[in-house]
């Protein structure tokens, strides 16, 4: 027969036990997932299909991933996509890798409609473990520009009086202010923070510093010319420490130019972020910190989290522990 006093004990170890599960459980549950767009290389035109691909990333192996892609459907059309269906300005994704991976690739066909800018982006993504456990649910997104069929043209006239005839080509130029007609930014914004230096077309490396409480940065390029490709790199979602984003833009004959920004985001409790000196000495290290200073972050969270637990655990066992003892103590009176 099971004594009260061993009864009472196996109940507190069982307790202990779990209690001192929830640290590990805590300290192993921080997956990731990490989402990319691909869009072409080279400019896209009116009536032209093109690909454009989404690698999804984790740093365990992936099950399946669902998520919803919005897109412009006024200036780009859906075709087709092994992963996706819909259309009319969003797709559906759902899909899962062909072998055991953490990484997946889905591709997606779209066709030019008009001239414009069009926004894809990735909306209420997840992404699964094979044991169908949350790994992380990223967003991403890009932008394509689709050009007019004609970037440049050309005349044939002829004479009334002679047989000759003679051609003339438009070449490119430069407007009165300096800046190229194709093939850079003409402008650059951010919805938070400022650009430091201002903004000029020939410079190409950038800084942000925004405070702890911005965990978005949305970024905006405007490009010289309409038929001008413009490809983001990036995700508007900051961590604490640097977000490097990258926008490249690429003429008609395909000479590219690409710019940096480089977004910090300052670590709690401060109100501004001072590692401009650490990014102007050229230095590698101060990302590597910024990194690891995010990740023990996160792990003093969950130890916290497990402690408060453990904590409130105990208290019940040691609750359960005086009920029997004051339980024992009047059993003793009343044989007495």
């Amino acid at each position: 027969m099971i004594t009260k006093t061993k009864l009472v004990k196996r109940i507190f170890s069982s307790l202990l036990t779990a209690a001192l599960a929830v640290p590990m459980t805590a300290l192993t549950a921080h997956a990731t997932g990490e989402a990319f767009f691909y869009p072409p290389k080279n400019p896209v035109m009116t009536d032209q299909q093109f690909e454009v691909s989404v690698t999804f990333s984790a740093d365990s192996e992936i099950g399946s991933v669902q998520a919803n892609i919005a897109y412009d459907d006024s200036v780009i059309e859906f075709v087709s996509s092994d992963n996706a269906s819909g259309g009319g300005g969003i797709l559906t994704v759902n899909g899962f890798p062909d072998t055991p991976s953490s990484e997946v690739d889905f591709s997606f066909t779209f066709k030019g409609l008009s001239a414009g800018n069009a926004n894809i982006s990735l909306q209420s993504c997840q992404i699964y473990s094979p044991d169908s456990e949350l790994i992380g649910s990223p967003t991403a997104y890009c932008v394509i520009t689709v050009g007019s069929d004609k970037v440049e043209t050309k005349t044939e006239t002829e004479t009334t009086t002679t047989t000759e005839k003679t051609t003339t080509t438009t070449t490119k130029t430069e407007p009165s202010n300096g800046i190229p007609d194709k093939g850079v930014l003409t402008a650059l914004k951010v919805d938070n923070g400022e650009l430091s230096p201002a903004f000029a077309y020939n410079v190409y490396n950038y800084t942000v510093n925004v405070d702890n409480s911005v965990t978005n940065v949305e970024i905006e390029g405007t490009t010289a010319s309409p038929s001008d490709y413009i490809w983001y790199t990036g995700t508007s979602e900051c961590q604490v420490g640097e977000n490097v984003r990258t926008i490249t833009v690429t003429d008609v004959d395909g000479n590219a130019a690409t710019y940096t920004v480089t977004i910090i985001r300052a670590a709690g409790g401060d109100k501004q972020q001072t590692r401009n000196a650490q990014k102007k000495d050229g230095s590698d290290t101060s990302s590597a910190v910024s990194k690891n200073a995010n990740v023990m972050d996160q792990y003093k969270k969950m130890l916290n989290t497990a402690l408060a637990i453990v904590l409130i655990v105990l208290v019940i066992a040691l609750v359960v522990i005086i009920i029997w003892i004051r339980g024992k103590i009047k059993g003793g009176k009343k044989d007495k």
